[in-house]
């Protein structure tokens, strides 16, 4: 059963627009937006959540310019940043009908369509980017790709985000019991709302674009984030605490609509492969510096706390729990391999 989706920001203009595009301009997204277009370019729309000023969507650009270069022009690669074309939950969807061509989410997001990948989600299961990047490339990314065919997805790659963690405006966390009566906002995800509650947090489900206004407003007194994207949409603004727990070592999954995928002739395939991974390349080695970065404005900007080995076993202790909770779900055999080749 698919999670409900809070998206109180998603607009009746947005779900008009959203419509609009899947009636009149799928066929551009597939490529065949008219007889002139099609002999100069076949086009695709690559929506996303975030800003042009992170990492993530320089390596879109990135994608982009190298799938135009490769292919002589003959691709095009049009991109829609800052939820444009709407909600995560409803880009995902689109792009799974077609409606959109291109898209990325967190596994967690993605786990509404494919549920062994709640596996990702799990606290404290990531033990290194490293460890994480070697799955990927491996077996665990082997099965991701499977599972997102059956759901009607093709994976064409990754964005590393890096370790995300709790932010709010009340006090420091150092323990699990700090944590105690703390409304915190969480990604849509059982998994992500169980393990907070077993920190003793209450939590409140939203799309990240109406997490800057709940913490105006005192709808939540904090979150759990990566650090480049907390910098990048300014919500040091309204927080003050940021303790570095790194319940979760994160990624995007980028996705192509299955259909479209299998109607591009191979040579245009191969493409998106290779730029794919040279914008992935890049990415990768460019992140960790983003991270560092912005681990060095926030510590300005915010009370900063890391949090001690014997106070991070405590935080895996009790969430350990979780696992047996979701192993139904996320099937015993890939809880397994991911705890293997994660941990």
């Amino acid at each position: 059963m698919k999670k409900s989706v809070q998206s109180g920001t998603s607009s009746t203009g947005r779900r008009t627009f959203l419509r609009w595009a899947a009636a009149t301009t799928g066929a551009a997204s597939l490529g065949i937006a008219g007889p002139a277009l099609a002999q100069r370019a076949r086009v695709f729309r690559f929506g996303h959540m975030l800003p042009i000023d992170t990492p993530y969507h320089k390596a879109i650009q990135l994608f982009a310019d190298e799938a135009g270069k490769l292919s002589s022009g003959r691709i095009k690669i049009d991109i829609y940043p800052s939820s444009q074309l709407g909600t995560i939950p409803e880009m995902l969807s689109a792009t799974q009908v077609g409606s959109l061509t291109l898209t990325m989410a967190v596994p967690a997001w993605y786990s509404n369509f494919m549920k062994p990948i709640d596996a990702f989600t799990l606290p404290y299961i990531v033990s290194s980017a490293d460890r994480l990047k070697a799955s990927l490339d491996g077996t665990l990314g082997k099965e991701i790709t499977r599972l997102g065919e059956a759901a009607g997805f093709h994976v064409l790659g990754y964005w590393l985000i890096g370790g995300r963690h709790i932010v709010n405006k009340i006090r420091p966390v150092n323990k699990p019991a700090d944590c105690q009566g703390l409304k915190l906002r969480v990604i849509n995800s059982q998994v992500y709302i169980q393990a907070f509650r077993a920190l003793g947090a209450s939590t409140v489900a939203l799309d990240p674009s109406e997490l800057y206004v709940a913490l105006q407003q005192g709808v939540v007194d904090g979150f759990e984030y990566p650090l480049p994207d907390l910098v990048s949409v300014k919500l040091y603004e309204v927080s003050k605490y940021l303790s570095l727990d790194q319940h979760t070592t994160d990624f995007f999954i980028i996705s192509i609509n299955k259909g479209v995928w299998e109607g591009l002739p191979p040579e245009d395939q191969a493409v998106l492969a290779k730029a794919m991974l040279t914008a992935m390349d890049w990415q990768w080695k460019a992140q960790p510096e983003e991270i560092a970065t912005a681990l060095a404005k926030l510590k300005t900007l915010m009370t900063v706390n890391d949090i001690t080995p014997e106070n991070k076993k405590l935080f895996v202790d009790a969430t350990r729990p979780i696992y047996k909770q979701f192993e139904p779900s996320i099937g015993k055999e890939f809880l397994e391999l991911a705890i293997k080749e994660l941990g």
